[in-house]
């Protein structure tokens, strides 16, 4: 039940989220910085691929049109077969295709910022959705 494909992408994205947020702030915070080169951080691809991946496992191995994770997705150990998502890993690279200032640098502190900006959004909305379903499961849990 807490390890769904729902739970487990909300998860990483949260992980994702929160080494972007790093990412930008060591961008922010080298502004500055003769030479510095921006760092990205791109994991939102991977975690689809590895959501549509699961999604297709399960649905190929559901039982009388019932969809979802079910229990013969399992291990005996208990452990899922295939994990992808809970696999996503938030990807850092410099960013080389930005155009340099006069220092060497290439952070845009503009940029960054409205980076940062989104990143929350997206952060926030993913902690929301993920602390909303364990409300659920505990209202369930609780017979109310």
């Amino acid at each position: 039940m807490f390890n769904d494909i729902t739970t487990r992408a909300l998860t990483s994205a949260i992980y994702g989220g929160a080494a972007r947020q790093q990412a930008i702030a060591q961008n922010i915070a080298n502004a500055d910085t003769p030479g510095y080169k921006a760092l990205t951080v791109d994991f939102e691809g991977a975690l689809a691929s590895a959501i549509a991946s699961e999604r297709g496992r399960l649905s190929s191995k559901s039982l009388g049109g019932l969809q979802g994770e079910q229990w013969w997705d399992r291990h005996p150990e208990g452990s899922l077969k295939g994990d992808a998502i809970s696999k996503v890993t938030a990807t850092t690279s410099r960013a080389t295709d930005t155009t340099e200032r006069i220092d060497g640098s290439n952070v845009d502190p503009d940029k960054e910022m409205s980076d940062l900006a989104a990143n929350q959004i997206a952060y926030n909305t993913s902690e929301a959705l993920l602390r909303s379903r364990f409300a659920i499961f505990k209202s369930i849990i609780a017979g109310q």
